[in-house]
């Protein structure tokens, strides 16, 4: 299998293409941009909504330094909670597993914050990578797509969001589907064989080549 997505790869996506991959620098965007991202158009829902909050708490800029988890709670709180602050700030009330996705997000920052995690550097940084996976997979409303898209966010090369693109792309190479799980291990073996000719390619960067051919309706199939 692994085989045949990488033929389809090299003939069918632009594996030279460089990737705009925007790198946030506070974990708070990182996380607004995760779980908004979830079941929702990225460009038209998602971008809007991490602007609205750059423009609020970060002078207009949503790459800036700052803004850390506590900052973040303390924004939500002072907004009068989750539902004030998704409906009057991020005007954007839609919703995870019957949530609202800023109630996802709070219980995140909080749960991130027992581990004493207040930054994007406190993530990479975070050495029981088991526990900080168990820690964020237990907020009601993430799976392995935002688990993994998260990481992504705050700076590993080494994961892909097993999205409906990555899918998508998984089943016109090898006519069949896959879990998600199993996404994450045929695009890291898929990176070692694409790297002898492509040295500088990531599992990020092939996720994000994918993406990008596949969210405008590019289907090579």
């Amino acid at each position: 299998m692994v085989k045949k997505f990488v033929e389809f790869c090299k003939n069918n996506l632009d594996l030279d293409e460089s990737c705009n991959f925007d790198v946030y620098s506070s974990l708070s965007v990182c996380i607004i941009d995760c779980i908004y991202s979830l079941q929702a158009r990225y460009y038209s829902v998602t971008v809007p909504i991490v602007n609205r909050y750059a423009d609020k708490y970060m002078n207009g800029d949503s790459l800036a330094t700052g803004d850390n988890l506590i900052d973040f709670i303390n924004h939500i709180d002072e907004a009068g909670g989750c539902e004030k602050f998704a409906q009057d700030l991020l005007k954007n009330r839609q919703k995870l597993n019957e949530r609202l996705k800023s109630e996802v997000c709070y219980e995140l920052a909080k749960k991130l914050r027992i581990l004493k995690i207040e930054t994007k550097e406190d993530f990479r940084n975070y050495k029981e990578i088991e526990l900080l996976e168990i820690v964020i997979s237990s907020v009601k409303g993430i799976g392995s797509a935002a688990l993994n898209y998260l990481f992504m966010l705050a700076g590993d090369p080494n994961r892909c969001k097993p999205d409906v693109h990555v899918h998508h792309c998984i089943v016109d190479a090898c006519g069949k589907d896959i879990s998600d799980d199993d996404c994450q291990i045929l695009l890291k073996e898929a990176v070692e064989i694409i790297k002898i000719n492509y040295p500088n390619i990531t599992v990020r960067n092939l996720d994000n080549i994918i993406w990008n051919k596949y969210q405008v309706g590019q289907s090579p199939s």
